[in-house]
């Protein structure tokens, strides 16, 4: 062989060495709490999102994808630190709580790998000690930048598609009358008006989406980048965002790459949709997988992508917490067909009433129809009382409204389900057990975060509170006496879940009236908050009344939690206005993120919760005619 040709080949060698070794630029485009049903490319020819669509075409499209948490903060902290938000102590709402330093934040293991590191501009991660200056190398979004610091991971967040957009019936171009309602939603001109109002609203956010791509093909890395689209979590009309069904948490997850990177390919070509089960806490060691990097033995989701991706997961965990000025505490495991909802305070209805969802007019639609007796039994459901479980075939039923947890057939299934996620919550370390100011109390009194202290049985040993919750639960009058010798325990959460029990038993629980009586003067307030409750329901209204008012007199670390049951208490709560109207300090919880909200659920329960509703303004609202 001729020495020009030895050379040639070499050449093309080391050429072809390079091509592979070439580390792929990652752009990763999320948008605010739309579903997969908002979209055209996953079915819905009602939506106008071509942009989208057209990506679905040239890549690949994930069909059972599902966020771990149901609002913004808690989903974006379980991104930020690879785990699940139930797991560090980030579930509940923008309560901005500490993480041990010791945990790495994604960012840094995808720079360790080599990459440049942008986010623009969303860092909702809930998270008090958060490190700006040090978890990203630039907060901005320039394609000139970018071309400078190849290999790029960049985040771009898109708003146009959030809640806030909802919250109007101003619809310009969207036909109400084609909009495909769910059935939890009445037929009614004002809820079709909004949704049709939203709907351009994800338009615009799809006209963003095909901009940034024109612009990443004008830069000339088109070829050389991997384009990655998802919401942050589903929703965002009532029922969806916040709740663990498909509508809060079914979402699009559009990935497309480059063929010089056809190895990553989860299908034989572009365009072809792709089933497997993903959970948001796969995609941060899979982006870091993608950058050659290696994620934190800590992390809990699972590479999905390319040569190293793991078997596929059989179950997708999601949580909720606090959201807003309202307490919630639901998880809920699932495959791709079932769905098991385990709510953990199944004594208050699925819709609470929250200032800032209350300005969609749907929501205020919805409860007018409900008040008034126009609502048929699913869409009544929402205002009532949640069954302790839930179980869904989400196959023959999307919208989750036919509960099949009394059906017979289900029931050794329904026992699966709940023996999984329970076996999941004791190897996450699941921080529910304990109500959020009980927890900061605990941690500041310790010196310690949330994390740490669910991780040392000293302090909260999960494995027995699993089984005394279950028990409180269920709601059953033959563990009165077993409920009271909880009241006794040393352990705090033991106690406030015996006190939970008996306030659910109502009159029930009359046997352990001595022992509520005493637990008034428990150390914790969530404790006697509980007990003073159970009294109440028990007919012991003096009693009840007075404890109560002391801890609002007490200025209680408690005070979220005591309005919130004021609130569920419904006719019963309207004994406190005197002692509400009385509160002047608001700065009361341990976590100072959360003084506002007492505030505000305060000033609700004496003013009314209607004193927020939306002002019509500007131009009358259309309507679609019928």
């Amino acid at each position: 062989m001729k020495l020009s040709s030895l050379i040639l080949l070499g050449f093309l060698a080391l050429s072809s060495l390079a091509f592979a070794n070439k580390k792929p630029n990652i752009l990763w485009i999320t948008s605010e709490d739309n579903n997969v049903t908002f979209l055209g490319c996953y079915g819905n020819k009602y939506a106008v999102t071509p942009n989208l669509d057209k990506l679905a075409d040239n890549g690949f499209r994930f069909t059972q994808c599902y966020s771990n948490g149901a609002v913004c903060s808690a989903s974006r902290s379980s991104w930020i630190t690879g785990m699940l938000s139930n797991s560090t102590g980030l579930l509940n709402h923008r309560s901005s709580k500490k993480i041990p330093t010791s945990l790495v934040l994604y960012p840094k293991a995808i720079h360790a790998a080599g990459y440049y590191t942008a986010n623009w501009w969303k860092m909702d991660y809930n998270i008090e000690n958060y490190d700006k200056e040090n978890t990203w190398d630039s907060y901005k979004f320039k394609w000139s930048e970018l071309k400078e610091h190849q290999p790029f991971f960049q985040v771009v967040n898109l708003i146009e598609s959030h809640e806030s957009r909802a919250m109007s019936t101003d619809y310009k171009s969207h036909d109400p009358k084609k909009v495909i309602l769910p059935p939890y939603h009445p037929d009614d001109p004002t809820i079709r008006a909004n949704y049709a109002y939203y709907y351009e609203h994800v338009t615009l956010m799809d006209t963003h989406v095909g901009k940034i791509l024109k612009e990443l093909e004008e830069s000339g890395m088109k070829d050389d980048t991997i384009v990655i689209y998802c919401s942050d979590h589903g929703g965002p009309l009532p029922r969806g965002k916040r709740y663990l069904y498909n509508s809060g948490t079914h979402s699009p997850l559009i990935i497309s790459i480059p063929e010089k990177f056809k190895n990553l390919w989860p299908a034989e070509k572009p365009g072809m949709p792709v089933d497997r089960l993903v959970g948001f806490i796969d995609m941060i060691p899979t982006w870091i997988d993608l950058a050659g990097g290696k994620a934190p033995s800590n992390y809990q989701g699972s590479i999905f992508l390319g040569k190293n991706a793991a078997p596929e997961r059989h179950y997708n965990y999601s949580f909720r917490g606090r959201s807003d000025e309202r307490i919630e505490n639901v998880r809920s495991i699932r495959t791709k067909r079932f769905l098991y909802v385990k709510n953990y305070i199944p004594y208050v209805p699925r819709g609470q009433h929250l200032d800032y969802q209350w300005k969609i007019p749907i929501q205020q639609e919805w409860e007018k129809l409900y008040l008034s007796g126009k609502t048929n039994a699913i869409q009544s459901r929402y205002f009532k009382m949640k069954h302790e479980d839930e179980f869904y075939d989400t196959e023959k039923d999307p919208y989750c409204i036919n509960n099949l947890v009394q059906n017979p057939e289900y029931k050794t299934m329904v026992q699966q389900f709940k023996a999984q996620l329970q076996a999941y919550q004791k190897e996450i370390y699941d921080v529910g057990f304990l109500p959020e100011s009980e927890l900061d109390k605990m941690a500041a009194d310790n010196d310690t975060t949330i994390y740490e202290l669910v991780r040392n049985k000293k302090f909260y040993n999960l494995d027995r509170y699993i089984d005394i919750a279950d028990l409180a639960l269920k709601n059953d009058s033959a563990n009165v006496n077993q409920l009271a010798e909880y009241l006794k325990d040393k352990d705090t959460a033991v106690r406030y879940w015996g006190a939970v029990g008996l306030m659910m038993l109502g009159k029930d629980a009359l046997p352990a009236k001595q022992q509520l009586l005493s637990t008034l003067n428990d150390p914790s307030h969530n404790v006697r908050l509980m007990a003073a409750w159970a009294l109440i329901k028990l007919g012991e209204q003096k009693a009840g009344h007075d404890a109560i008012v002391k801890l609002l007199q007490s200025e209680s670390y408690a005070s979220l939690e005591i309005l919130n049951v004021i609130a569920w208490m419904g006719e019963d709560g309207k004994q406190f206005i005197p002692a509400l109207k009385a509160m002047k300090n608001y700065e009361v919880c341990v976590s100072p993120a959360n003084n506002f909200l007492v505030k505000q659920l305060r000033d609700d329960l004496v003013y009314g919760f209607d004193r927020h509703k939306t002002k019509k303004k500007g131009k009358k609202k259309k309507k679609a005619k019928k």
